[in-house]
């Protein structure tokens, strides 16, 4: 199968005269996103000094003395997460001067520890690698059985502690562990057993733990909070890995609970105090971490983002300073990151039970693991979100992934199948895993995917693309997993892995192994597959279109779908998103309607009539005399191989002709042809990798075309519109 990038909507639509694509739902757009981060880079490169740095004088704080190098660590990480290179003159100045600083304090360290992962491991990055782990690891031991052991102070030489050095000394660690460098298991213990025991009451973190040190250190801060909660999320991945993979039930950490309830309920008060960037560069890391899409009813990201955007000032700073820049950019940065796949909590009904929770996270890390691994793989920063299903539609389309997992048969409600059916009408994708290879979740799922589309699941077949057309090919793995899928003849729409159990070694973060390595490098082709490799999305930039119910319709154009005994409507949702772009943009209200051929409604009412498929396909006389008789009339036809199938394509082709005659030309429209200019003018169009392994580098489009009377009225697309419709393609 093979089929256009960006095609469809504009040609489908230049029929009926359209335009492609959709507004943000975010507050926040990601083109304002990227502006403001493109604006905030360019400030901080214009406030760089003469040897590299960025120092003291730029918002440094009381402390810059110890902690010399750490704000132009701070600085550096997060151009390098914003996407500069490693190679531009500017960025070597900088890696030169952190390379080449004496470091002794724990803010500068953890930052530095940061930059290594965008570096090759050259002698002097490995030597920086080393310097940080030692620094770090000496600091944290430096009082063993105190009341401070496991936390850090601003060096080491501080008898106290403090939870924000605390949150640096820590995130400096984990940075080092992902070198990787192997930090031993105690030092997580005791960073979690002071963490965990320095919790408030109320579920919070302060500055210091029942301090007497000053008025409000001891009171829970925002800043302070989210900082504890990214450490236990951290020591959670080192210390109970093994939680849960024996499907006990769904796995609860009482102190993470508590600490994101405090965050949910006074998530505004990241803007007390002068840490404002700081709490949100916080927030960021709780929210990606934890896969939270929202604390309490608050989206962090959408209202984190707007502020920011809002806020920005003229020379692109936040707070007319680095440190807060900084911070800004990495909140942005990491915040719009791609999601991977969204993990769905879901409730379950049986015989004679009130709703009750499912066993959707026996894994709590399964998710996280394996998008921070795929992450890694294509070197691309993805996050992941856990989602329920009593949100609106358009938040699931986040991900174009909705990860599904559990022990116990799908009981789902009516409302909640029509939603998952909706989700993959408009372009996503189910992925389940039957937990502890649980026969019941399998059989479930299997059931109420042909319950919902009304096909079967079929092993994937040894050629599809998923196993051949992506990074990883099947045939190097050593055990392949049984993988199941439903397809509509153009995409996958459920996959499943019934027996496997990919998500006890995503839990523990075996990638490698006979069984390890092809269980995460299958579900990174599964991802990669459903983005076609390349059509990822800024968080916020969904594809779903909405129709504007508070603009009117100029007209109304009358459009038939045409029913015939064979797969011809494999794609529902394009239609749905078509008719919903026509009328925002182009004041035009479809009327779609299903005519099934051989009836004798094919009337002169509408102006084209589509026929797709996905297979061979064979029209009755009375069919082909209907829409010989529609053309005639005034109408124009198209008909087109949904998921660019062959075997439909020949098969249309010789219809037309047996419908208008043998010598009926179909030739490819030239770009001069109206078509192209109806509504946006098409000069060039991108194909997906499958279409180019097969047409090259072509950039035109291959839309063919017959005139009757004067016009063309007889259109024929050997490639794929109907996916490319939905406007998520694969």
């Amino acid at each position: 199968m093979y089929y256009l990038m960006r095609l469809p909507c504009a040609a489908m639509c230049a029929l009926v005269v359209m335009s492609v694509w959709p507004a943000s739902a975010s507050a926040a757009t990601p083109q304002q996103v990227n502006e403001a981060i493109d604006k905030a880079v360019k400030y901080l490169w214009s406030v760089q000094g003469a040897n590299g740095a960025w120092e003291a004088g730029q918002g440094g704080g009381a402390h810059e003395t110890s902690q010399v190098g750490g704000q132009t660590a701070m600085v550096t990480y997060a151009l390098l997460a914003a996407g500069e290179s490693p190679q531009d003159q500017r960025m070597k100045a900088a890696i030169q001067y952190l390379q080449t600083v004496p470091m002794r304090g724990t803010y500068a360290s953890g930052m530095r520890a940061q930059i290594w992962n965008y570096l090759p491991r050259t002698p002097d990055v490995r030597a920086g690698i080393m310097a940080d782990a030692e620094l770090l690891l000496k600091t944290n031991l430096n009082q063993p059985g105190g009341r401070n052991e496991g936390l850090y102070r601003y060096t080491a030489a501080n008898g106290d502690y403090d939870h924000s050095c605390s949150n640096y000394g820590v995130l400096g660690l984990w940075a080092i562990s992902q070198v990787p460098f192997e930090i031993p298991t105690v030092i997580w213990q005791t960073i979690d057993k002071a963490w965990r025991e320095h919790q408030n009451p109320d579920g919070g973190w302060s500055y210091q733990f029942q301090s007497s040190s000053g008025p409000g250190q001891g009171k829970s801060t925002m800043t302070m909070t989210s900082a504890g909660v990214a450490t236990l999320f951290i020591t959670q991945d080192y210390l109970y890995a093994m939680q849960g993979i024996n499907c006990t039930g769904n796995v609860v950490d009482p102190h993470i609970e508590r600490g994101i309830k405090w965050m949910s309920e006074n998530f505004n008060r990241f803007r007390e105090g002068q840490w404002v960037y700081y709490s949100l560069y916080n927030i960021e890391r709780v929210g990606v971490a934890s896969g939270h899409k929202y604390f309490g009813t608050v989206d962090w990201y959408k209202h984190g983002a707007d502020f920011l955007v809002r806020g920005q000032g003229a020379n692109g700073s936040w707070g007319g300073n680095v440190r807060n820049t900084a911070w800004a950019i990495m909140f942005l940065v990491r915040g719009r990151a791609p999601v991977m796949l969204n993990k769905l909590e879901y409730y379950v009904h049986f015989a004679g039970d009130k709703e009750r929770p499912a066993t959707w996270n026996e894994r709590p890390r399964d998710a996280a693991n394996i998008t921070r691994w795929t992450s890694a793989q294509i070197e691309r920063l993805l996050n992941w979100q856990i989602v329920n299903l009593k949100v609106d539609i358009e938040e699931l389309h986040d991900a174009p992934i909705l990860y599904i997992a559990g022990k116990e048969a799908l009981n789902l409600k009516k409302e909640d199948e029509d939603k998952l059916k909706l989700y993959v009408e408009q372009g996503g994708m189910i992925v389940g895993n039957a937990d502890c290879s649980s026969r019941p979740f399998a059989e479930s799922f299997k059931k109420l995917g042909t319950k919902l589309f009304g096909m079967e699941f079929r092993e994937l077949p040894a050629d599809h693309p998923i196993y051949t057309a992506q990074q990883y090919p099947a045939r190097n793995w050593r055990n392949k997993p049984i993988i199941l899928g439903l397809s509509n003849g153009c995409r996958e729409l459920m996959i499943l892995y019934p027996t496997a159990d990919p998500g006890r070694f995503w839990q523990t973060q075996t990638f490698a192994g006979p069984n390890g390595e092809p269980l995460a490098q299958s579900m990174a082709n599964i991802f990669l597959y459903s983005v076609s490799k390349q059509n990822l999305r800024y968080k916020g930039d969904i594809h779903v279109v909405r129709k504007d119910t508070k603009k009117s319709a100029a007209r109304t154009v009358s459009v038939a779908r045409l029913q015939y005994a064979g797969n011809w409507d494999p794609e529902p949702g394009g239609w749905r998103r078509l008719s919903a772009i026509m009328h925002n943009d182009h004041s035009t209200d479809l009327k779609v309607e299903t005519v099934r051929l051989g009836d004798g409604k094919l009337s002169g009412n509408y102006k084209l009539a589509h026929l797709t498929g996905t297979t061979k396909i064979t029209l009755s006389p009375a069919a082909r005399e209907e829409i010989r008789k529609f053309v005639e009339g005034g109408g124009t036809v198209l008909f087109e191989a949904a998921g660019g199938s062959a075997d439909f394509a020949l098969a249309a082709e010789a219809e037309l002709r047996e419908i208008f005659g043998r010598e009926t030309p179909l030739g490819i429209l030239p770009l001069s042809h109206p078509l192209y200019s109806a509504a946006n003018k098409i000069t060039a169009v991108e194909y997906r990798p499958a279409a180019k392994r097969l047409l090259g580098n072509l950039r035109t489009p291959r839309l063919r075309g017959s005139g009757f009377k004067g016009r063309t009225a007889i259109f024929l697309s050997g490639e794929d519109l109907s996916v490319g419709l939905v406007g998520n393609g694969v």
